[in-house]
């Protein structure tokens, strides 16, 4: 999850947004139009992330997100190492950082509260206005990744891409977290093959004998299984 910035949030806001869309049975505004629920579990999602990345950051010395990255680039400025023997050397540190968290989490309540009207004011922003900038903030994110041109052209090659999925009913959530994760299942498929010496049948034995492997092999196998017409139609409830 360290490899890509931002990666953690991401996921968890698509995971709450599609959680979202299929609980709510009657929203009062159809979802991609406005739906409060839409809106409410994909931030409340992205906020409980941020505290999920710091575990890995304080623990293993691994960033769950771009912020993290950063924060352990500040550490090592400082002769900090994250990892196990952060908290045992420096176990202020820990606490500190569970302390800003929490004063963060009170102060975005309170300035969620109060400025609420002003905020609610940008919807209500002219769509003359509001398109090109940000149309404007998408070019200056693309280029100041990597101050390359060709991110840009990337950036709207992807945008007109995802119009056209929009105009002929194509969920865009599963795409986006195929590309998220791509790069992940390939990185881990890799190391696992190489730890393996590219012997696969070890590869499924262990991942069988594993009991952590063999559950998460069961729930990806139920959870695809669920979503199959036959698995619908079979535990499908009778009407009385």
């Amino acid at each position: 999850m360290g490899s890509l910035p931002g990666v953690g949030g991401d996921i968890a806001a698509l995971m709450a947004y599609d959680q979202a869309k299929r609980s709510t049975k009657n929203p009062e505004v159809e979802f991609g139009k406005g739906a409060k629920e839409g809106l409410v579990a994909p931030e409340s999602a992205n906020n409980a992330a941020v505290g999920g990345a710091y575990i890995p950051m304080l623990t293993l010395g691994i960033p769950g997100d771009a912020v993290t990255a950063v924060f352990i680039g500040a550490l090592f400025i400082h002769g900090l190492n994250p990892g196990p023997m952060l908290m045992i050397e420096r176990p202020e540190m820990f606490w500190f950082t569970v302390g800003n968290l929490t004063l963060a989490n009170i102060f975005v309540l309170i300035f969620g509260l109060t400025g609420i009207r002003l905020f609610s004011k940008i919807v209500e922003c002219p769509k003359g206005i509001l398109i090109p900038v940000i149309f404007l903030l998408s070019i200056v994110g693309a280029y100041s990744i990597n101050n390359s041109i060709a991110d840009v052209w990337w950036m709207l090659g992807f945008g007109m891409l995802g119009y056209f999925f929009k105009m002929y009913g194509v969920p865009v959530g599963p795409i986006i977290l195929g590309v998220i994760l791509s790069r992940l299942i390939d990185d881990n498929w890799r190391r696992a093959i190489m730890s393996e010496r590219g012997d696969l049948s070890n590869f499924f034995i262990n991942m069988i004998s594993s009991p952590l492997s063999a559950t998460l092999l069961l729930a990806i196998i139920l959870i695809l299984l669920s979503q199959t017409p036959i698995w619908k139609k079979v535990f499908k409830p009778k009407n009385t």
